[in-house]
């Protein structure tokens, strides 16, 4: 499927890097427009979802990355143009897009992306709850994807007010596991809304072992929790990873897990990319129908992107999620 790529605008506007710092180091830039390449779109960007991977990203010194780089993984636009090969979308089409770190991001008015990695978005789902769904929700999906389903059996979610938390919650939860939130006092009565039975401020106030954690924290925090894991155990790392066994060879038998949604990006199969879009069309239709619940982003424009990643990073804005529309 391919389209008439001179009606395509000649330049678009980026927030690029330049180097290790603070997203306000981030530098506006006009660029070329190509047309798309061999299984690749060309997307107007209309919603930028801001995760904490892109300043995480901005802060490093990444082999990654080059000075000249437009960072941001989650978008929502109208594709304009199809390459060759491109089967799935077509110009007009609304989509929504997780894309990898390690080429041209989602900070920028028009996107250059591979086709594999963008979902045919609902007619009802507006821009912004688009562009705040991919990374937090597809995490999510994945994370939960690592379990064994076996109802009744206790779930602990640490993080779980947090993007990615409460979107585990209600999947953990329909999955028929016995979800245990950990979390703040004052987000209790929301997650047990969203299917927790039980919500704790710390693990430390669990009263019998678990059969699983999915620890949206860190590493060392994700080891710590291992204590709290019963007999064949599982523990599902969604930030940092587990570089050594949890615990020793033939005791708990605990099995570890790591997520990362970059994985598809560098190792993913056609039939990955498939099973991955159509969980988050699924995803998206069941939000549109109001079966599951997505955080109400807060908005701002495009001018202001690197001002608000700046908040996220430094924990100076309330919203659990930001979106710059444009």
């Amino acid at each position: 499927m391919s389209t008439d790529h001179t009606t395509l605008p000649e330049t678009f506007e980026a927030w690029t890097w330049t180097g290790p710092g603070e997203p306000e180091a981030l530098t506006r830039e006009r660029r070329a427009l190509e047309a798309p390449g061999d299984q690749e779109v060309i997307v107007a960007t209309r919603a930028i979802g801001l995760n904490p991977v892109d300043w995480k990203f901005i802060a490093m010194d990444s082999a990654l990355w080059q000075a000249g780089q437009i960072p941001g993984v989650d978008a929502a636009g109208e594709v304009l143009a199809c390459g060759a090969g491109v089967t799935h979308v077509a110009p007009g089409d609304r989509i929504a897009v997780h894309t990898t770190l390690a080429g041209p991001g989602s900070f920028a008015t028009h996107l250059r992306l591979p086709a594999r990695a963008v979902i045919p978005l609902p007619e009802t789902i507006d821009w912004a709850t688009a562009a705040a769904f991919p990374c937090p929700a597809l995490t999510a999906w994945q994370a939960i994807e690592k379990l064994p389903v076996k109802p009744g059996k206790r779930l602990m979610i640490t993080g779980a007010s947090g993007s990615v938390g409460r979107w585990l919650v209600q999947l953990a939860a329909e999955r028929g596991f016995r979800v245990i939130a950990i979390a703040s006092t004052k987000r209790h009565e929301a997650l047990r809304a969203l299917g927790a039975q039980e919500v704790l401020e710390t693990p430390e106030a669990l009263s019998a072992p678990v059969f699983a954690v999915i620890d949206t924290v860190n590493g060392e925090h994700a080891r710590r929790m291992t204590d709290h894991l019963g007999a064949n155990g599982h523990i599902v790392c969604v930030q940092d990873r587990l570089e050594a066994a949890a615990a020793p060879a033939f005791g708990r038998a605990l099995s570890q897990h790591e997520v990362a949604l970059g994985a598809l990006h560098q190792a993913g199969s056609d039939a990955d990319w498939a099973e991955l879009r159509q969980a988050g069309r699924t995803l998206l239709e069941r939000v549109a129908d109001g079966e599951l619940t997505l955080l109400t982003p807060e908005i701002d424009d495009f001018a202001h992107l690197p001002q608000r990643l700046s908040e996220l990073k430094h924990a100076r804005v309330r919203p659990l999620k930001t979106v710059i529309t444009l």
